[in-house]
């Protein structure tokens, strides 16, 4: 179905009209295996189709509704469309046609700098997408559509991509000891949200998953398989995969956490596996604070100190004890193998070899 690319109220009104039916048109095709409540979730599709009337902060505060009820994905175009709205609205466009590849480079390297690569990329990919649906269903008054040339996102600028930050064997051995004391300051903290927090950080440390994947476990998830749980998890565009944990790395802690969960009121097994007395889960930023305070807690500092940080440590130690790519790219979930080769930077083995054989000019 097509849309008039302007709206008669201004420019504003268009904008938010299109990011309304670009998000609706996203909350239709995401993944929705996660979502429990489906009226609430048919409350979130009916409010973000308001003909762009509603405020900017409205439309932000329905997509946070759409995450939260268990939408997959949505986060992806979230910040770098409402960063572009507001790009916009300062540079004072009157028409939708007004928008321009300069316009869109403009935007790009003002507001990606000092950004991630994964990150820049991914406000690359959020802008194109949004400029592709406007172009597929938008219609002017002639009848004809008004077409964006979708090579305009992909900006020239040339990206650095840095290496992942990690733990040592000894750095790594340090927090596990500390995650098991407990001791630092927290709000809130009892038994219960010990022990869950524990677990959820022992589970990240011993299979490299991304703290979204533990938090979204289920009880049908994990199952025993000899010395070992078997783990499915739902990684990135809901790609299932299966990771393996010693049981004797978290066997007291997982079957303390499970007779501790028992115990909540209303509490069933179809439930996330990781949640609290109000039977909510966790926010991911919560446990990335939780690691943070830890990391601090025994002096260890790193540019980046969250969750992924574990991650990273995981794939970084795999590989350097395997010298198998294939092997960190199935147990990570990359997509890419390109993805799991920037491990093999930290062999530091193989770079001891390239000194040696440089060595022998002078013999």
């Amino acid at each position: 179905m097509s849309y008039p690319l302007n709206k008669q109220e201004g420019f504003d009104v268009s904008l938010r009209f299109w990011l309304e039916r670009f998000f609706y048109t996203k909350l239709m095709k995401l993944s929705a295996h996660r979502v429990k409540n489906k009226n609430e979730f048919a409350e979130v599709i009916q409010d973000i189709q308001s003909g762009g009337r509603q405020s900017i902060d409205a439309i932000i505060a329905v997509c946070k509704r759409a995450r939260k009820v268990g939408l997959i994905g949505i986060n992806t175009y979230v910040n770098p469309l409402f960063a572009f709205y507001n790009y916009c609205l300062k540079v004072g466009f009157e028409d939708m046609r007004d928008i321009e590849a300069d316009n869109v480079h403009e935007f790009l390297s003002i507001y990606t700098t000092n950004l991630s690569f994964a990150t820049i990329r991914n406000y690359q990919f959020a802008l194109t997408n949004f400029f592709e649906f406007i172009q597929k269903n938008n219609i002017l008054d002639n009848g004809a559509s008004h077409i964006y040339t979708m090579d305009i996102i992909q900006t020239n600028r040339s990206f650095k991509q840095e290496l992942p930050e990690y733990l040592t064997q000894d750095e790594l051995k340090r927090f596990l000891e500390a995650l098991k004391r407990y001791d630092i300051p927290q709000k809130h903290v009892n038994k219960t949200v010990k022990l869950r927090n524990q677990l959820i950080i022992l589970m990240i440390a011993y299979s490299g998953a991304r703290v979204s994947e533990i938090l979204e476990l289920n009880f049908k998830d994990i199952s025993i398989d000899g010395e070992y749980y078997l783990v499915r998890l739902h990684g990135k565009g809901n790609k299932m995969r299966t990771v393996y944990i010693l049981r004797k790395l978290i066997e007291h802690y997982f079957n303390a956490w499970i007779a501790m969960r028992s115990s909540f009121p209303n509490a069933r097994e179809e439930m996330p596996l990781f949640i609290n007395r109000k039977l909510n889960v966790p926010a991911q930023s919560y446990i990335y604070v939780i690691i943070e305070n830890l990391l601090a807690n025994i002096g260890i500092r790193k540019a980046k100190n969250g969750a992924h940080l574990l991650r990273h440590s995981f794939a970084t130690m795999l590989y350097t004890k395997s010298k198998d790519l294939i092997l960190v790219q199935e147990s990570l979930g990359h997509s890419s193998i390109e993805t799991s080769r920037i491990y093999t930077h930290f062999d530091n083995n193989k770079l001891k070899n390239a000194a040696n054989v440089i060595s022998n000019i002078e013999s």
